[in-house]
């Protein structure tokens, strides 16, 4: 795709405006996709890792016959985390492949599942997406590339958001006074 470079070029700078440190890099390969890099800025309570890849492409339903680049939405995915758990940045590189390789369309509100923990030993086998406060990155000719942020949640928390609302479980993180960069963490109470 024409300007895909560009695209990456000016998300890159937009996160090095806003975090404002180098990042440590890590590359994912996937069969018949372009490389998903993963960025992982430390600020001193954790890390934040960023994708840096998924906004190559819009997304789009893969049953659409045709694809508006000028309006079809683009993100890039945020997840930070106490601690450096590895290999987090395959899981999210895996996440942030979804909507190029399954067709999935993120947007804010949406949970996703890997159905394996995010890194070894966390109960978190997903997320909640989210805004992650950076402002939409403007692009030149295409739609704006917004980074959406993931909130870990446990397999429990995700089944729960199914029926209640990811709205809902928000709140209840909120109500608990849950550290959502903590990846070991036990759900939170339900009932």
């Amino acid at each position: 795709m024409t300007g895909a470079p560009g695209i990456l070029q000016l998300v890159e700078a937009a996160y090095r405006q806003h975090f404002e440190v180098i990042p440590a890099r890590a590359s994912v390969s996937f069969l018949g996709l372009e490389p998903i890099e993963i960025l992982r800025y430390p600020d001193g309570r954790g890390d934040h890792y960023v994708s840096l890849g998924m906004s190559r492409h819009p997304m789009a339903d893969p049953a659409a016959l045709v694809i508006a680049a000028e309006s079809a939405p683009r993100a890039e995915l945020l997840l930070s985390a106490a601690g450096r758990p590895e290999p987090l940045w395959r899981n999210l590189a895996v996440l942030a492949a979804a909507p190029a390789v399954e067709g999935a369309v993120y947007q804010v509100g949406n949970r996703v599942d890997l159905a394996e923990p995010l890194c070894p030993g966390s109960r978190c086998t997903g997320g909640v997406l989210t805004t992650a406060g950076l402002e939409p990155i403007a692009v030149p000719g295409v739609a704006a590339v917004h980074v959406l942020r993931v909130l870990p949640a446990t397999r429990t928390e995700l089944a729960w958001a199914r029926v209640h609302g990811s709205e809902q479980l928000q709140q209840r993180w909120l109500t608990a006074g849950t550290d959502l960069t903590d990846l070991m963490r036990d759900p939170v109470e339900l009932t």
